[in-house]
């Protein structure tokens, strides 16, 4: 049986970041975190064991989560004073709700604008192509936003199984590859490092 001992570290990280043996605040043991082509997407399928009960848990794959990595007991080891790193600090409800992608884009380096604008352009096109294929026509027609189609256009969204969970699959990595890049961004591209921490006299 799983179960935790009492020499490891406390640790925030994205549910899709999750390793085998983490420690969930209610005591949960991460067995496994996978995203595949029955995952949502954006999710990570999570199995979970406390004691001898085992479940499946579909969480965001971006959520932050705090467990205890390599054992030891649950506890947040710093105090709610101490400064938020900035790698793990997210924005307020005013930072997004003011965002101005525009201004942020132009601060950008034409290297960080390039390697964005591929991954957008993938997951513009792979990503939204998720969940139109079906095996049957019917199941086009019941998909979403295809009543609009034309008899015509419907069967040619009527696909094998593989090349459906094979496309599914890369709409979810190329979803998950555009969080990865923008994870480390943040800090510039809401401006927080041209804003320094002063000490008040």
């Amino acid at each position: 049986m799983l179960a935790p001992s009492n020499n490891g570290t406390f640790v925030k990280v994205p549910a899709r970041h999750l390793l085998h043996g983490d420690v969930t605040g209610s005591g949960e043991v991460v067995l496994s975190v996978s995203a595949g082509a029955k995952t949502p997407r954006g999710m990570v399928d999570v199995l979970l064991q406390k004691g001898e009960r085992k479940r499946a848990a579909i969480w965001n794959a971006r959520t932050i989560i705090g467990v205890q990595r390599g054992g030891q007991a649950f506890e947040v080891t710093t105090s709610p004073e101490a400064p938020i790193p900035l790698s793990d600090r997210l924005p307020t409800f005013h930072e997004l709700a003011s965002f101005d992608a525009a201004k942020a884009w132009d601060h950008l380096s034409r290297e960080q604008q390039r390697a964005i604008g591929v991954l957008a352009l993938r997951f513009g096109t792979v990503g939204q192509c998720e969940g139109y294929f079906h095996e049957t026509i019917e199941g086009v027609r019941d998909g979403f936003s295809s009543s609009h189609w034309t008899p015509q256009v419907q069967a040619t969204a009527v696909w094998p199984r593989l090349h459906i969970d094979l496309i599914e699959s890369a709409a979810q990595a190329a979803f998950e590859a555009l969080c990865e890049h923008f994870d480390p961004l943040w800090p510039q591209l809401f401006n927080w490092q041209a804003r320094k921490e002063v000490k008040q006299p």
